[in-house]
C-alpha cells in the first residue's frame, strides 16, 4: 500500500513539474512567496550566501497548501510546516546544526503563523486597526467592492460567485487574489529584484533543505500518516519539496515580467487551481473566470496600494522581535553573494 502510495505521489509530481515548465505559477494562504521573501530578506542577513537559504526557508512552510490528495493528510503536515503553536513554529530550529541549516530554518521559522509573518496577513493585523489578519481584511473589502461602480449593486463576491463559490470559497478565492497583489506591489515600490531573488534561491544549492525537512518532520508525519512508514513520508516530503521549488521559480519569472503579464498570469494561475478547493469544475469557460479574476486583481493591486507597505514595515520588526525572543538568531556569514540583500524598510 505504502509503495502504491509513493508511486502515485511520485508520478503526480512529475507531471506537476512538466506542468509547471510550461510557467503555472503557485498559490498559497495569507502573505505569498514574494512577500515572505521578501521579509526574510530584511530581517536576515546582510550579506553573504544566507539570504539564499534565508529566503527558500521562508517559502518552504506552505509546501501543502494546494495539495488536495487526503492520502498524504494535507492538513495535518500543512499545520506542522506553518508552525500554527509555537512548539511546531520551532521544530525545525531546534533541529538544524550547520551554518546553513540554520539559515534555512531562520527563514523557515519567520513564515509562521504563531508570532511569525502569517500572523500579521491572516490572525492579526498590526496598522490596519481591525481584528484580522491583514490579507483576509483586504480579501473581504474586495468581497464587498462594486466590479464596476456604474452599477454598484454587483460586487466582486457577486462575481466568485459565478465561479460556483460559496461564500466561504468566495473569501477564499479574494483571499489568494490578495496575496498575489501584494506580491506585485512589493515588486513595484520595494524591491523590483524580488522574483529574481525568488527564482535564484529555488534554483541555488538550498536544494539541501529537503534533507533538513526530512530530518525534522518525517518520523511524525509517518506515525500521523503512513502507519509509521518513514520511507514513504521522507518521499512524499521530498517530491513535494521539489514541486514547490518548480513552482517558485515559475513565481520569481512572473513577478519579473510588467504588471500586466503578470496579473494575467496570475490570474490564470487561480483559474486552475480554483475546482480544486471548489470540489467541482468550474461552471463557466477557463476564459470566462480568468477575466474575472484578473478584475478582482487589479482591483486588489489598487486597494492595497495605501497602506501595505505600513504593514510590511511593522511585520519585519514584529518578526525580527520574535525571532529574538524565542532564541532564533545566529550569527550569518559576510562575504559575496549570488543575491545581496535589498534595502532596509526605512
Amino acid at each position: 500500500m505504502a509503495r502504491n502510495l509513493l508511486t502515485k505521489i511520485l508520478g503526480r509530481t512529475l507531471v506537476a513539474i512538466a506542468f509547471f515548465s510550461v510557467l503555472t505559477p503557485p498559490v498559497a494562504f495569507s502573505w505569498n512567496q514574494a512577500t515572505h521573501a521578501y521579509i526574510a530578506d530584511q530581517i536576515g542577513a546582510t550579506a553573504g550566501y544566507d539570504n539564499n537559504y534565508e529566503m527558500w526557508g521562508s517559502v518552504a512552510p506552505d509546501l501543502f497548501n494546494f495539495e488536495f490528495d487526503p492520502a498524504v493528510c494535507p492538513g495535518w503536515i500543512a499545520d506542522e510546516l506553518q508552525g500554527t503553536n509555537g512548539d511546531s513554529a520551532l521544530k525545525i530550529w531546534n533541529a538544524a546544526t550547520s551554518d546553513r541549516e540554520q539559515a534555512l530554518a531562520y527563514g523557515f521559522v519567520s513564515h509562521n503563523g504563531a508570532w511569525g509573518d502569517d500572523h500579521t496577513a491572516h490572525v492579526q493585523c498590526l496598522t490596519c486597526g481591525e481584528d484580522d489578519g491583514y490579507i483576509l481584511v483586504k480579501a473581504k473589502l474586495l468581497l464587498s467592492t462594486p466590479v464596476d461602480p456604474a452599477t454598484p449593486a454587483r460586487t466582486f463576491a457577486d462575481e466568485f460567485a459565478t465561479l460556483g463559490a460559496n461564500a466561504d470559497q468566495q473569501l477564499m478565492i479574494a483571499h489568494v487574489i490578495t496575496e498575489y497583489a501584494v506580491d506585485i506591489r512589493v515588486r513595484n515600490d520595494l524591491d523590483p529584484l524580488i522574483g529574481r531573488k525568488l527564482a535564484t534561491s529555488s534554483r541555488s544549492d538550498t536544494k539541501r533543505f529537503a534533507e533538513l525537512l526530512v530530518k525534522t518532520y518525517a518520523a511524525d508525519y509517518a506515525a500521523y500518516c503512513f502507519g509509521g512508514n518513514v520511507s514513504t513520508a521522507a518521499s512524499v516530503l521530498t517530491s513535494i519539496e521539489k514541486q514547490h521549488r518548480n513552482n517558485m521559480i515559475f513565481l520569481g519569472q512572473a513577478l519579473s515580467q510588467p504588471e500586466p503579464v503578470a496579473v494575467q498570469l496570475s490570474a490564470e494561475q487561480i483559474a486552475g487551481i480554483v475546482p480544486g478547493f471548489l470540489g467541482h469544475p468550474l461552471p463557466v469557460s477557463e476564459a470566462e473566470a480568468v477575466g474575472i479574476l484578473k478584475t478582482g486583481m487589479d482591483k486588489s493591486v489598487e486597494q492595497c496600494r495605501g497602506d501595505y507597505r505600513k504593514e510590511l514595515e511593522a511585520t519585519v520588526e514584529f518578526v525580527r522581535d520574535n525571532l529574538n525572543a524565542h532564541g532564533v538568531s545566529y550569527a550569518p556569514r559576510t562575504g559575496s553573494s549570488i543575491i545581496k540583500s535589498s534595502p532596509r524598510l526605512p
